[in-house]
Parts: structure tokens; C-alpha cells; sequence
């Protein structure tokens, strides 16, 4: 059994990344359950719910080669002290699994997660925002939670930090997809299928999203692409936004300094 473990800041590409890798992997699966609350996600243990410990545990048990998403800060899966059998199985995944962070252009990145969360805020205000994506169960806020851009740095430094783990950029994946896929497969020690699969961002986005929702219910199969909407992964879409200069000033200030010690 092979447990890949796909981790990334939200909006980095990592349903291109699972796609690919469920594409063209052989046997490999990101698994869904009607029970799950979103899609097989790993921060979803920490609903402390014994029903959904259940469903992952059937879910890596019933697979050969099993996909985990995960947006989890490297520290919030590999606990020091876990303090619970839901805890204790996060960190038994982190330590089991073969590890693949994808990362993306900050810029990028901060771009789709505002048009993807679509706040009633300007984009000047959502980057100087507090990061919200915090595991409360096992950690207060921290320095590094203090704005959007420095979380987006931290969360991409610390994983960097982890050399069991396989670094992707979002660039190469789009524009060297058989190179990547080839380097990836090396690394899952898993051969690639014959024909190369690159997926694509569907078209129907409502005919897309009842196939998803038809999947989560156990009705029908994931469609060929994963993927979530609204940027379609587009690159070089951060400048549209980081047009003003105190905002791109702002965006280097917090990416050039950190400290993750």
C-alpha cells in the first residue's frame, strides 16, 4: 500500500497535481465518501469525529496507491505530542506517506484565493488580512498567521525545510508536464501508464459540479479534472492585482523576511 500525501497553500494547483497523479499513476485514487465533509482531506481528522477516522482508515485500507489532499502546515501533521487517536493517525499518515508539496506564485496564489473566497473587501485589504486557515484544535494564532502574504510564505518555507518531501512548482507542472510527472514517478518509486494524460480545466463548470457532487454521493466517477475554479490556472495573473505599488511593496516585505526557527 502507497499513501501519497499531496500538500500545498490553497490555490497552489493541488487538483492539477492529484489529477495527474490519479491519471497517470498506476491503481492511484483520491477516494471520496458521502460522509466526508469536502473531499478526502486530511485536516478533516481534526473534526475529532469517529466516523470520519473510520472512513479513512476503509478508504487507505480498500486502495493500493490512496491520494490525500492536505493545506496542513508541516508542524500541524507531524505532530510533536499528538494528544489523541485522531492525532496520533495524522501524524502515522505524515510518517508513512510519500510527501509531494506543490507551490505556486505567491502572487498567483493570493490572487485565486481572494477571487476564490470573493470577499466584499478590496484585494489591498484581503492581503493585509489575518490568515484564517488555522487548525484551532491544536494551536492558537501565531506571528506568522499576522497577514495573508506572510502565512503564504511560512506555509511554502516550511515545507521546503522537509527533505523527505518532494518539491513541485505550479510552472512546471503546466509547462514541463511529462518531465515533472516523469521526476515525480522516480520519486513515488511508481511507473507512469504508457500514454500521458495531462488534465484539463473542464469547460461546463455547473455540468462539472454535479458530476463532483454526484461523486461525493457515491453516483457516478471523479471527473477526469478535480479542479476547482474560478482562475482555471492561469499564470501570471498576480500583476493584474499587484498593480499598486504599496500592495507590491507590502507583497515583498512579507516575502523576504522570515523567520521559521
Amino acid at each position: 500500500m502507497i499513501i501519497i500525501l499531496v500538500s500545498s497553500h490553497r490555490r497552489s494547483g493541488t487538483h492539477f497535481l492529484i489529477d495527474s497523479l490519479r491519471a497517470n499513476i498506476q491503481d492511484s485514487v483520491f477516494p471520496n465518501h458521502r460522509q466526508l465533509p469536502v473531499d478526502f482531506n486530511l485536516g478533516s481528522l481534526f473534526s475529532k469525529d469517529e466516523k470520519i477516522l473510520n472512513i479513512f482508515k476503509s478508504l487507505i485500507n480498500d486502495n493500493s496507491t490512496v491520494i490525500i489532499k492536505s493545506h496542513l502546515l508541516p508542524e500541524e501533521c507531524n505532530m510533536e505530542d499528538p494528544k489523541d487517536k485522531f492525532e496520533e493517525y495524522i501524524k502515522e499518515i505524515y510518517e508513512n506517506s510519500k510527501k509531494i508539496y506543490i507551490s505556486r506564485d505567491g502572487k498567483d496564489t493570493l490572487v485565486s484565493l481572494y477571487k476564490f473566497i470573493n470577499p466584499p473587501i478590496s484585494f489591498s485589504q484581503f492581503i493585509r488580512e489575518k490568515n484564517d486557515h488555522i487548525v484551532r484544535e491544536i494551536r492558537s494564532e501565531n506571528y506568522f498567521d499576522s497577514n495573508r502574504v506572510y502565512y503564504w510564505t511560512y506555509h511554502t518555507t516550511r515545507w521546503q525545510l522537509d527533505k523527505t518531501v518532494k518539491q513541485i512548482s505550479f510552472s512546471d507542472l503546466s509547462c514541463q508536464f511529462d518531465l515533472t510527472l516523469s521526476n515525480i514517478s522516480t520519486f513515488l518509486d511508481s511507473p507512469i501508464l504508457s500514454t500521458i494524460t495531462k488534465p484539463e480545466i473542464p469547460k461546463n463548470k455547473l455540468w462539472h459540479g454535479i458530476r463532483k457532487k454526484m461523486n461525493h454521493y457515491g453516483f457516478g466517477n471523479l471527473p477526469v479534472s478535480s479542479s476547482v475554479r474560478p482562475n482555471k490556472g492561469n499564470e501570471n495573473l498576480g500583476m493584474q492585482y499587484f498593480n499598486d505599488e504599496l500592495d507590491l511593496e507590502y507583497y515583498i516585505n512579507n516575502t523576504t523576511i522570515i523567520d521559521v526557527e
